[in-house]
């Protein structure tokens, strides 16, 4: 069974990789109680199925499906940076000035700073290969499938399914 031409306009794999995020980080916010190793592998299956789809529904090809990973990618590593970049350096901030009493405030701002940009960067580092990787995985799987549907193959799913 062959299945008709993917039939979404060449540039949807934008819409496919905003999407994820989108969704990623709220699914995210929903899942904050659970381990977070857990929380990670549901964003990784919502990017890397987003992948998938913006390759096997659309007409596009790879290079757009990779571009827009990337922009998606670097977009969601600068609002992670930029929050966790805040929260850090409030917290250390505010820490310093309950312990010393507000006496070294200036200090505190300039300590909070530094490990605020410090961990933004490690957690901006994180979503953005989180993203970025789990993005074009499946849009390679998903270009692979749409390859051999096009060319009347069947899947090896589909072979399985028949033994």
């Amino acid at each position: 069974m062959t299945r008709a031409t993917p039939s979404l306009h060449p540039q949807m794999p934008w819409l496919f990789a905003f999407g994820a995020v989108a969704v990623g980080i709220g699914v995210g916010f929903l899942t904050r109680g659970l381990n977070p190793k857990i929380s990670a592998a549901i964003y990784a299956g919502i990017v890397g199925l987003a992948g998938f789809g913006s390759m096997y529904l659309t007409r596009a090809k790879l290079g757009t499906a990779i571009l827009a990973f990337f922009v998606a990618a670097a977009a969601c590593a600068g609002l992670y940076y930029a929050l966790v970049s805040s929260i850090m350096s409030d917290a250390t901030s505010l820490v310093t000035d309950a312990a010393s009493g507000g006496a070294a405030h200036d200090e505190g701002v300039k300590v909070g700073t530094t490990f605020g940009r410090f961990f933004g960067v490690f957690a901006a580092a994180i979503a953005f290969l989180e993203t970025f990787v789990g993005g074009v995985i499946g849009a390679v799987a998903g270009s692979k499938f749409r390859a051999q549907q096009a060319a009347g193959q069947p899947s090896p799913l589909a072979a399985r399914a028949a033994r």
